[in-house]
This record gives C-alpha cells, sequence and structure tokens, in this order.
C-alpha cells in the first residue's frame, strides 16, 4: 500500500513538473515580465547587477528564451554536508539589466515539486536513491501487469477499451486494464530514463553495450597564463561561444570554479522549444576564448546522446508539445491504476461481493 501511494505521489509530481517552468512563470509574473522587447543589457551587465544583489559566487546563467524571458542568476550559497545544494536566483530584465527580484530558489513552490518528484524531499535520508528504487518497481510492475493482463485470442479490443451498461465492478476492470496497457510504453520508457538518471553508473555499462558512452568531462586549463593575466570579459566570452557555435542558441553559461577554471557554456538550436533546456556543450579557455573541449551532438557518441537526452525523453520535451502533453497525462495513469486495483481487490474479498456486483 505505501509503496502504491509513493509510485502514484511520483507518477502525480511527474505530471506537475512537465510544466513547472510555465507554472513557475505565472505564479510570479513579476519575476518574469521584462519592461521591453529588446535585449540591451550584456552579460557583463547581468553579472554585475546580480552580484550586487547576491555576493554569493555565481554558479550557472540562464539565457532568457520563450519560457522565462529574463536572464535568471543562480548563486550557489554555502551548504552543511550532506544537504541539499541551497541554491538562490536573481532574475535580471533584459531589456535595462535591472534586477526584477531574488528567491530561495530550492524552496519557491514549482522547484519544491521538483524535489519531492525528484527526492521525495528526503535528501538527506537517501531520498533520490529510493526514487531510484521505486523507479525500478514501477518497471517491475508494468512487465508483470502485461503478462497478468495478457488477454486471450480475439479479446484484445475487449481488453483496451471502457464498456458501457456493464456493473460497476466490470467498469473498474476495464479501467485498471485499460489505463494499464495504454500507458505501459509511456510507464517504461518513463522508469528507464528515471533510473538511468539517477542511477547513471548502472545505466551507462548497459548502453555501452549499443554504444560506448564517455566519461562527462570537466576540463581545466592545466598550463594556465602566468599570475595576473586578466581574463576574457563575460560578453567576449558570449562572442567566442557564439562564434563557435553558429545557428545554436546559448542556453546557459556556468563560470569558471575552484575545480574548474574554464567557462562551459550549454546550447540549443535556434528557434527550438526551450523546454529541451540544452543539447551538448563546450568548454572554453577563460584567457582566450578557445573552445577546450567540444561535447555537442556532432562531437557525442550515441551513447553519450543518450545518455545526455534521458531527461527531455523522462519528461517528453524530446518529443516537443505533443510528448510533453503524453508524458504529464500518463502521470495520472498510477493514480487510476491504483484506485481501480484497491476497490477491485476490496470487492474480491471472501465475503465483500455484493449480489449485485456482476462482473
Amino acid at each position: 500500500m505505501l509503496g502504491g501511494i509513493v509510485v502514484v505521489l511520483i507518477g502525480l509530481t511527474g505530471s506537475f513538473i512537465v510544466f513547472y517552468r510555465e507554472i513557475d512563470a505565472a505564479l510570479n509574473p513579476a519575476l518574469y515580465t521584462p519592461a521591453g522587447r529588446e535585449r540591451e543589457a550584456t552579460l557583463s551587465e547581468v553579472m554585475r547587477a546580480a552580484a550586487a544583489a547576491d555576493p554569493a559566487p555565481i554558479a550557472t546563467i540562464l539565457a532568457p528564451d520563450r519560457t522565462w524571458p529574463v536572464w535568471v542568476v543562480i548563486h550557489a550559497h554555502e551548504t552543511a554536508k550532506g544537504r541539499y545544494p541551497n541554491r538562490w536566483t536573481t532574475m535580471v530584465d533584459p531589456s535595462n539589466g535591472k534586477v526584477l527580484g531574488r528567491r530561495d530558489y530550492v524552496n519557491a513552490f514549482s522547484l519544491k515539486v521538483y524535489r519531492l518528484h525528484y527526492t521525495l524531499l528526503l535528501y538527506e535520508w537517501w531520498g533520490k536513491e529510493l526514487v531510484g528504487v521505486v523507479g525500478f518497481m514501477l518497471l517491475g510492475l508494468a512487465m508483470s501487469g502485461v503478462i497478468l493482463w495478457w488477454p486471450r485470442p480475439g479479446r484484445f479490443w475487449r481488453s483496451v477499451s471502457v464498456r458501457k451498461d456493464v456493473s460497476l465492478l466490470r467498469f473498474v476492470f476495464d479501467v485498471h486494464g485499460t489505463a494499464g496497457f495504454w500507458a505501459l510504453l509511456a510507464l517504461t520508457v518513463i522508469s528507464m530514463t528515471g533510473v538511468g538518471i539517477i542511477f547513471p553508473d548502472v545505466v551507462r555499462p548497459i548502453v555501452g553495450l549499443v554504444s560506448q558512452p564517455t566519461a562527462d568531462p570537466s576540463p581545466r586549463i592545466e598550463a594556465p597564463p602566468p599570475t595576473g593575466t586578466p581574463p576574457l570579459s563575460p560578453d567576449a566570452i558570449m562572442r567566442s561561444a557564439q562564434a563557435a557555435k553558429p545557428g545554436m542558441a546559448v542556453a546557459m553559461l556556468s563560470p569558471p570554479t575552484e575545480t574548474r577554471n574554464t567557462w562551459r557554456v550549454q546550447f540549443r538550436a535556434a528557434g527550438a522549444d526551450p523546454a529541451v533546456r540544452a543539447r551538448g556543450a563546450i568548454w572554453l579557455d577563460p584567457w582566450s576564448g578557445a573552445v577546450v573541449h567540444d561535447r555537442t551532438s556532432a562531437a557525442m557518441s550515441m551513447g553519450d546522446r543518450y545518455l545526455a537526452e534521458q531527461l527531455w525523453i523522462h519528461n517528453g520535451a524530446t518529443f516537443g508539445l505533443i510528448g510533453r502533453l503524453f508524458v504529464f497525462a500518463t502521470g495520472f495513469a498510477p493514480l487510476a491504476l491504483f484506485i481501480s486495483g484497491a476497490i477491485m481487490w476490496l470487492k474480491k474479498r471472501p465475503g465483500r461481493i455484493r449480489t449485485g456486483w456482476r462482473v
């Protein structure tokens, strides 16, 4: 029973986060409404404005897109060991470089639902791993459900449709079978990709049987220029990134850190649905702007592309709005299966079937 409730919760929150950015923008219009249409603020101006609002190190900068049409600067605040990363965001108006607001990123409503789906809000108590185990359970339930459901010859369509003018128990039985069948493929894919996101080291060898993936890079400049050599400005880095990948849109930028002295710039195809946040990245030398490492689609193996695409397959974004709507609807399937399964179990218990409940 408890396992079923957890599966239902993960399904419903999964439906929510398919559109969590749209929901977040609708709930917080003041944070996502620029004063003008033109993007006049430069990256350097955006970073200066964000640093003035929040002096914590900048971890990631999200470029404006159709869903969040402002610069979103993510600051890495100090986090106690073993706790969920403490992140705050500063929203900057791209039309004038002014700060629209800042907030606790991980505890904002939409992001909290995201964390509920990803960790059950139990990050410090193996919550992410628990969700991964639930993914394995869901995959097993999907497979075993097919075996138990498999209809006799000639009864396939009857087994995947809900009939009228039948008893309530028969109706519930039809709902259970129909929901399970039509959601089977999506639930299988969602479970597989969810397990892969949480347990990449488990999935990587399996993917390697088809196409060998490479390790996730974190390239450094091992021989930096002499001390005192000034790094390029953020605007120069932006120009270098755009020149390196013409025809692609910059989606996210991550400045150098203590462990990685390169800029990481992520891209997506120009004009692509921003639901796919990024497809590939390059790492740039902060002093020369040269490409240190290329991990965009053209440079990745098929295995690398699959591992990089898992999240977008998981939430349906790979297949556009239709895919996202399909995943959104599929998130309600565990609830339908749980309720219908519980009703059938209760009504089929000895002494519980009433004569009026015809099967």
